[in-house]
């Protein structure tokens, strides 16, 4: 038995040198527009119970150049219900020949604890090669798990960034009697195969071949819709003794309903405040707005990275006396806040982040990463973001706002929308007021409104920034060549629609450009578009209009001349309409002084491929007009 063990180990170790890792051996197909090439990456998922299961990947790069290097690295998390078994790695040269194998003074292991993270028992394991002076050079990972959170299954993406082609890889799971997996295919050439084990069991089989290196087109939609991927969810899972289903959204949502039951409990001396509180409040709507600035008043954001996988809360009393928690608490606790008031509200599971996709409606799993509250008031409902320290009640920026979420009930759960924030909430209105002198330079008095999306940035700028932060911050923004800012100033406006008035004072030096008695005036002064640079090969993929396209704006300048000058020529009024959006901007003359009006609104949204030029078309005749000078006459 003894001479089998060290016969099996000798093996393992033995693997690392009896492959074809020369970079010579990539095919010439799959080096176009590559930075790396994955040549083998083969992960086996095998499901030993509901509680319980193995993981194992291997993982060969050769990196072709510099900006390759950031793939030649493995990054593992661990935390009391993951265990990493076992990490392996080794260096090779161009010819395939081993250079070094990973040692523990290549391996980093730190905690994922932040500044906002106070309990956590997340870590990392960080696996690196110093940087090689030669291109190229391959690298090969082993790394084998344990995990203890099957709530979640793994998600298959070998080929997951631009510029990385991809040779071979395969993904099977092996799932034992009695469970049974469920799985969601996306962008796979050939689906996978299931066949059934001598025990009763199965398992899966997916494999990718030759894939060239992608490269996402600019405003393509997200990458999930463009490379391969297979999605795997348990039906059962058992985690920490906590049982329950994933064949619906109903059965997510009664397991966290079950999951968190039970801590909303709050002091009789806070519940009495609540009462004080919102004793003349007549509505809903005031009770959620009182309530909420309570919270904000009175506690804190802290990341809490425990309990059941992360996903129990801390109880309510438990926050009452700590003064923060993170947003499974916080949302706990201002449910608990609403009740006391007589207020019902529910949780609300749902994928947050500026740039995250939506969750996938049709493949019910643990696709969340944040939780929020939802309080319905008749036909209106209020969406709470508990973790703000200064948002306004009922606005959820482009964070949370625009996707599915999982409303959480005792019967189960179901997804709704949250707002979504039209072209018509999301304003710039500016008005400006110029002196030129004779030199050409100006004085600038701005007022701008920003609502919305639009005003999300100014919002977080007054409450993170102090005074000269500020300042740099606006100096970077101000699209104008040379200037100085003078003064500054934000008012805020709440609610559930947001605002931000900024003032801004400019002194601008050489605003018009002198030529003999001709003075040269650009009239956009600070809302200029670029145009769209025109792709080389035709489109192939979908036109994606994010929520940055649904805006309107709107610019008022009045130009005061100096003395004595007048325009040498009309302009014509201007108009662009579009299926993206339409343009106006039109000049008007009164003596010394003109007026320029410009409105843009755009339409967000999905087009097709075949849409792309008229979209370049439309961005380069508003850049056009944005781009546009008057010249004036100096008279004798």
């Amino acid at each position: 038995m003894k001479n089998l063990l060290f016969l099996a180990l000798l093996m393992s170790h033995l693997a690392w040198a009896q492959t074809d890792y020369k970079a010579t051996s990539v095919p010439d197909g799959l080096k176009e527009n590559a930075h790396a090439v994955v040549r083998q990456h083969d992960m086996v998922f095998t499901v030993k119970s509901a509680g319980e299961a193995s993981q194992r990947v291997h993982s060969v790069i050769t990196v072709l150049d510099k900006q390759g290097d950031d793939f030649a690295s493995m990054v593992v998390g661990y935390d009391k219900l993951s265990k990493i078994n076992d990490l392996e790695g080794a260096l090779y040269d161009a010819d395939g020949k081993l250079i070094k194998k990973l040692k523990k003074a290549d391996v980093e292991d730190y905690s994922t604890y932040t500044d906002y993270n106070l309990f956590d028992d997340q870590r990392v394991k960080s696996a690196s090669f110093p940087k090689q002076p030669t291109y190229p050079y391959t690298v090969e990972f082993l790394v084998e798990t344990t995990e203890r959170n099957l709530m979640f299954y793994p998600t298959w993406m070998p080929q997951n960034k631009e510029h990385l082609a991809l040779q071979q890889a395969t993904f099977t799971v092996n799932m034992p009697v009695g469970l049974s997996l469920r799985y969601k295919e996306m962008n796979l050439p050939v689906p996978g195969t299931a066949i059934a084990t001598p025990d009763g069991g199965k398992t899966y089989v997916w494999k990718l071949a030759n894939r060239p290196a992608l490269e996402f087109e600019p405003l393509s939609p997200p990458a999930r819709e463009q490379i391969p991927m297979v999605y795997a969810a348990p039906t059962d899972f058992d985690v920490q003794g906590y049982k329950g289903k994933v064949t619906s959204w109903r059965d997510i949502g009664k397991f966290y309903y079950t999951l968190n039951s039970g801590r909303d409990r709050i002091p009789d001396e806070l519940r009495q405040r609540i009462l004080e509180l919102t004793k003349t409040e007549t509505t809903t709507s005031g009770k959620v707005r009182k309530i909420y600035q309570f919270l904000q008043d009175h506690t804190r954001y802290v990341s809490v990275q425990l309990g059941i996988g992360g996903w129990q809360t801390i109880e309510a009393d438990k926050v009452a006396a700590s003064k923060y928690g993170d947003c499974k608490a916080l949302t706990n606790y201002t449910q608990a806040l609403l009740k006391a008031a007589g207020v019902v509200a529910h949780p609300l599971l749902v994928r947050a982040g500026d740039d995250e996709s939506d969750l996938l409606a049709d493949f019910p799993s643990f696709q969340f990463n944040h939780i929020i509250l939802c309080v319905p008031d008749k036909r209106d409902t209020l969406f709470l973001e508990c973790t703000s320290g200064y948002g306004p009640a009922g606005y959820m920026g482009d964070f949370t706002g625009n996707r599915h979420a999982l409303l959480i009930l005792p019967e189960g759960g179901h997804l709704i929308k949250t707002p979504f924030y039209e072209a018509k909430d999301n304003r710039q209105q500016r008005r400006i007021m110029v002196n030129l002198t004779e030199k050409g330079d100006a004085t600038a008095e701005v007022q701008t409104r920003y609502t919305g999306l639009q005003q999300d940035d100014y919002t977080d700028a007054i409450h993170s920034l102090n005074r000269e932060d500020q300042r740099s911050w606006l100096l970077k923004r101000i699209a104008i060549p040379a200037f100085e800012l003078t003064k500054f100033s934000f008012n805020e406006h709440p609610g559930l629609i947001p605002a931000v008035t900024e003032n801004l004072t400019l002194a601008v030096r050489q605003l018009a450009t002198i030529s003999g008695t001709r003075l040269f005036l650009p009239l956009n002064l600070l809302s200029a578009l670029p145009a769209v640079s025109p792709l080389i090969q035709p489109r192939k993929a979908s036109l994606e209009l994010g929520v940055d396209y649904d805006f309107e704006d709107s610019d008022s300048i009045t130009y005061q001349l100096p003395k004595g000058y007048a325009p040498e020529y009309k302009i014509d009024p201007v108009t662009i309409a579009s299926k993206f959006g339409n343009y106006t901007a039109q000049l008007t003359t009164d003596g010394d002084r003109i007026q320029y009006v410009r409105h843009i609104a755009m339409h967000g949204g999905r087009y097709p491929a075949t849409a792309y030029p008229e979209w370049i078309d439309f961005r380069k005749k508003i850049a056009k007009a944005d781009r546009v000078q008057l010249v004036f006459v100096k008279s004798n």
